[in-house]
């Protein structure tokens, strides 16, 4: 009597297989190293006329940036470009290096307001939003000038001590 070897039935042998290309999934996650991009988040307010800063940063360099407005229902597309490097665009200026980069608007105008949409590109891809408003300029902020120029009368000391700058080694006070 010729005897078979026992055979395992169909269903254990995917289950196997299933369990192995389990292990073989997961051990190359834990190798993978995840970008875990952080931006600018919620709402950046700033005065019209002022500076606004909008960064991203990650734990892998960025290779791939597009910078989107969306405003009044329209795309505006501000930057799409291969990192590294300085970029400009009117009044927009990106700066990128490494997983760092930052997006400076400078003087800030109304048609800067708006919905920002990133789009970063590192080992992984990941959107990001920040929203940016611009008001009205405070009055103080109008006032802004020199700190000199405040002061309509010279103080004390500077009567006291202008003199003595002015005078030769020589000459003596009366």
């Amino acid at each position: 009597v010729m005897s078979h070897c026992p055979m395992a039935p169909p269903s254990r042998v995917f289950q196997m297989f299933g369990a192995l290309l389990l292990l073989a999934a997961s051990l190359s996650a834990q190798n993978t190293r995840w970008d875990r991009p952080t931006c600018t988040e919620g709402v950046v307010s700033v005065s019209r006329g002022g500076r606004a800063v909008l960064a991203c940063n990650s734990s892998n360099p960025f290779v791939y940036i597009t910078i989107r407005l969306c405003t009044h229902g329209q795309n505006q597309t501000i930057f799409d470009k291969k990192t590294p490097g300085n970029f400009s665009m009117g009044a927009w200026q990106l700066e990128v290096r490494g997983g760092w980069a930052q997006l400076v608007i400078q003087p800030t105008q109304d048609a800067h307001a708006g919905l920002y949409l990133w789009h970063l590109q590192g080992l992984q891809r990941h959107n990001k939003e920040t929203r940016l408003n611009v008001s009205e300029p405070q009055e103080h902020e109008l006032e802004r000038g020199p700190l000199l120029s405040m002061s309509p009368e010279p103080q004390e000391h500077e009567l006291e001590w202008g003199p003595l700058l002015s005078m030769s080694p020589d000459e003596t006070l009366s």
